[in-house]
């Protein structure tokens, strides 16, 4: 029997379309990898990969050429995107009360075993110091696959009475973990750039309102200031966290189908008190083990950022994020006998420089390197993103306008606005109290941030698909990725089977249900046909 070929409206077989969009893009990459060609490379579900490697390069963010596998560095503009993620991070936990500490880079080989769950889950990803100097040590030290156990035997010595709980702190720092998957910058390295919080309850019902303001952290990074949209998730009991009661993390769906865990937040429990001997006194003068809680994000984030909002022209970046909020250009400046004329523009342009700077706290480059052509600028600043663009030249101080370009819309949506309007700020205070500035250029950034976040808050909300059988949920992975959401019969271990089912079958798994949904009466199981309990989401991951 001849083979069946499914092909598009030309006659073209899909599969060899694929094919040969992902060899073209990889040689895109390797080109603008080499410096040979200027960055240009569509971003579409099976090019997605080769975008991701190119705009590393491109955008100057990671220099992946340090000699050790999965340890890339940050390049200036890259590390500016992950230290205001990070501030914020800090930030925001400075309002709901955790204080920042910061702790050893390394844990001894006997603090990592006194928890039998979590060295199983670890102990194959650990890097070990086995010498100091020439000397063997008498116990190994691993360099942190993760803070536990080292934050809570300090715990056990600064807890001694319900007075000194809570206990919330929060430090950033890296950790490391031997990945032997292929290496990938942000997504997947040996050593991680991250912030975990971990705070010490009296009760568990404290515990799990501490959860709740961890989400609301979440939301505030995610969401609200780099505009894109995660699912959150209580991971499935056979996948939670290594010594976890239970694991809710934040899946993002990814341009190539694939979904990357960006947030994970952990209810411990007691048993890590229990391991640890962390004791207080209560009201009634009995010892008893404190309930405990922790948080994490990464490196992901950002990359999670620059994924879901670049497009063929490079960056397209949330203002929390932009190195450069907006860039001035003077046009039609250096030329000769034009020294007056240019004097005036120049003077016009630090100008307005000048007031977005000091009254509305904008980061602003004014670019007057005459000697760059005009499309280098335009390239340079599409390629890193730069949120506004504002063009201003003799004719256009004349008309006392300028051209402003957002990085989104581009120049077909170029506006034309008054220059006094750019340059007037004012301000009001209302009922509450808040102060309230006005001005043009901050409601163009803020229309954009609100572009941002309803195209990728649109294409997330695309990319779950609501599947009520077996061949719907491998159908709808296989054909277009993202999320498949099902009604399943159980949120315990008996449902692993049907994730191995899964996996064979189109190499997804079972991530978890969202515990803040709830299934109607008479709901059934995609799966087994039995009453359902929640709803499952299935996806394959990185």
């Amino acid at each position: 029997m001849p083979e069946v070929v499914e092909k598009d409206n030309h006659g073209i077989a899909k599969g060899k379309q694929c094919n040969a969009a992902r060899d073209q893009s990889k040689q895109q990459k390797q080109a603008i990898r080499g410096g040979d060609v200027t960055f240009s490379l569509t971003k579409t579900r099976d090019t997605f990969a080769d975008w991701f490697d190119a705009i590393m390069d491109a955008a100057e963010l990671v220099d992946r050429r340090y000699p050790v596998k999965g340890c890339v560095v940050f390049r200036p503009y890259g590390f500016f995107m992950e230290n205001a993620i990070m501030k914020l991070c800090e930030e925001e936990y400075a309002k709901i009360g955790i204080s920042q500490a910061l702790f050893p880079t390394v844990i001894p080989e006997s603090f990592l075993k006194k928890e039998g769950d979590h060295i199983k889950g670890f102990e194959a990803e650990c890097f070990w110091v086995e010498k100091g100097g020439l000397q063997p040590l008498e116990e190994r030290l691993a360099l942190r696959p993760t803070s536990e156990t080292a934050i809570y035997s300090m715990f056990s010595k600064w807890v001694r009475s319900y007075k000194d709980l809570p206990l919330k702190i929060h430090q950033t720092c890296t950790i490391f973990r031997h990945e032997t998957k292929n290496t990938k910058p942000l997504i997947r390295v040996r050593e991680i750039h991250w912030n975990e919080a971990h705070c010490c309850h009296a009760t568990a019902e404290d515990a799990v309102s501490q959860l709740s303001d961890y989400w609301k952290v979440i939301d505030t990074i995610f969401s609200d200031e780099l505009c894109f949209k995660g699912q959150k998730l209580r991971r499935v009991c056979w996948d939670k966290f290594a010594g976890a009661d239970y694991s809710e993390v934040s899946d993002v769906v990814m341009p190539c189908g694939r979904v990357l865990q960006t947030a994970g937040i952990h209810n411990l429990g007691q048993r890590f008190s229990s391991t640890f001997d962390i004791l207080y006194a209560n009201r009634a003068n009995e010892n008893v083990h404190p309930y405990l809680t922790c948080a994490g994000i990464s490196t992901r984030v950002l990359a999670c950022a620059l994924s879901i909002h670049g497009d063929s022209g490079g960056l397209v970046l949330p203002p929390l994020i932009a190195p450069i909020h907006v860039v001035i250009i003077p046009i039609g400046c250096g030329k000769k006998n034009n020294q007056e004329s240019d004097r005036q523009v120049l003077e016009k342009v630090n100008e307005i420089a000048d007031t977005l700077k000091s009254k509305l706290g904008l980061r602003v480059s004014v670019d007057d390197d005459f000697s760059r052509s005009m499309g280098d600028k335009l390239y340079y600043y599409e390629l890193k993103g730069v949120p506004l663009r504002i063009e201003i030249g003799q004719r256009d101080l004349t008309n006392n306008q300028c051209i402003v370009v957002p990085r989104d819309v581009g120049k077909d949506q170029k506006r034309v606005i008054p220059i006094t309007e750019v340059i007037k700020v004012s301000s009001h205070t209302t009922e509450n109290h808040e102060l309230v500035v006005e001005n043009v250029i901050k409601d163009e950034l803020d229309a954009y941030k609100a572009r941002l976040k309803e195209k990728a808050f649109s294409f997330h909300d695309s990319m779950v698909t609501n599947c009520k059988s077996f061949d719907e949920i491998v159908a709808c992975i296989e054909a277009k990725g993202g999320l498949a959401r099902f009604p399943f019969y159980t949120t315990e271990a008996d449902g692993e089977v049907w994730d191995k089912k899964l996996k064979d079958a189109c190499s997804a798994e079972i991530r978890g249900h969202n515990p803040d949904e709830s299934v109607p009466p008479g709901e059934v199981c995609a799966l087994s046909g039995k009453p359902a309990v929640c709803y499952m989401y299935c996806a394959k991951s990185y």
